[in-house]
């Protein structure tokens, strides 16, 4: 008895194999595919940051004389046209009387020069004296033509916008007074904008100047502006803790996108264009990567070489044909061969 139980039990074990296998290959699997497809695939880092003035064209507004602001048209942050003024001066004390002293020393030196002209005409100079009053003409004349230069012979100085541009950093008041060649006003211009966003420091080695940036409004993903990176910067910043990397717009910013608006780039470190699938769609062994195709209602395991990943899809090459549907979901429980059918919409 004992014997016709053990050969059972052995008759058992040999055909449980075989049985499994046999409902291994009758059984189907619910899984979602898409089509193979052939696109674009970029790298890209993102960062965020703001739009600032371009210090670069950033010009600085002042005045060649000392006096003191009478009239102040303008405010930080302020859009101005070429033409449109900006900053007025009235001249100071000092200025006006030098003004005057150049103006007296010129009238001097010309009735100088009629003495000496008539006293050599009488044989009571020379020509030497003549010389010398001739020259102190000409630089009586220079002197009042550098006073009239910087203005001193004007009562009021108005400077007026001489391009279109944003106003900057104002540092004056009305009644205030200034210096010669103090800044009382920032000007930039409006086409001239400079973006700084901040990536992970660990990422400052993949990014370098020329790579193309999308800059986009975190309000407004419509407004998008191609731009390249400038400078990337080898220190941490202390405020945002991030690495600061300046991109050069190549458009002229529209509306919306003024300085002090918070951006999104997108850097992009290097596209290829080939075959795409979603991520989920790539799995990995010991063998390598790999993804399922469906091909006569059947599940193939095609090995691929995965590449460059970029918005949720991966670059990737093998033995794939163009009208292949690739296996998206449910593919974790695929076997080579397996039958396979996707749930009616």
């Amino acid at each position: 008895m004992i014997r016709y139980v053990t050969l059972l039990l052995f008759l058992i074990a040999l055909l449980l194999p075989v049985n499994r296998a046999l409902s291994a290959g009758t059984q189907t699997a619910m899984v979602r595919t898409e089509p193979l497809k052939k696109q674009v695939i970029a790298a890209t880092i993102t960062g965020y940051g703001l739009v600032g003035m371009d210090p670069l064209t950033t010009v600085n507004i002042n005045f060649p004389v000392a006096g003191q602001v009478s009239r102040l048209f303008v405010s930080q942050g302020e859009l101005v046209s070429k033409g449109a003024p900006l900053v007025e001066l009235s001249l100071s004390v000092t200025d006006a009387l030098s003004y005057s002293q150049a103006r007296s020393n010129l009238d001097f030196a010309r009735s100088e020069l009629v003495r000496i002209q008539h006293m050599t005409d009488q044989q009571l100079a020379t020509r030497s004296q003549l010389e010398q009053a001739r020259k102190s003409v000409a630089d009586a004349g220079a002197a009042l033509a550098a006073q009239q230069k910087l203005g001193t012979n004007i009562g009021l100085r108005l400077i007026r916008a001489t391009f279109d541009g944003i106003v900057g950093q104002v540092s004056v008041a009305p009644g205030d007074r200034l210096q010669a060649g103090a800044t009382a006003l920032q000007l930039a211009r409006r086409d001239r904008m400079k973006v700084t966003i901040g990536i992970e420091p660990e990422d400052m080695g993949r990014v370098r100047p020329g790579l193309p940036v999308q800059v986009s409004s975190v309000f407004d993903e419509r407004l998008v502006f191609p731009g390249r990176v400038e400078k990337v910067f080898g220190m941490i910043n202390p405020q945002t803790r991030l690495i600061d990397v300046t991109v050069t717009l190549r458009s002229k910013p529209a509306a919306g996108l003024t300085p002090g608006t918070r951006v999104k780039g997108a850097i992009t470190l290097q596209s290829r264009g080939g075959y795409a699938v979603p991520r989920n769609a790539v799995l990995r062994d010991a063998s390598g990567a790999y993804l399922f195709v469906v091909r006569k209602g059947l599940a193939r395991r095609v090995a691929v070489i995965a590449g460059i990943e970029g918005g949720g899809e991966v670059a990737v090459s093998g033995r794939l044909l163009p009208g292949d549907r690739v296996v998206v979901l449910g593919n974790y429980e695929l076997r080579d061969g397996m039958a396979v059918r996707e749930p009616r919409p």
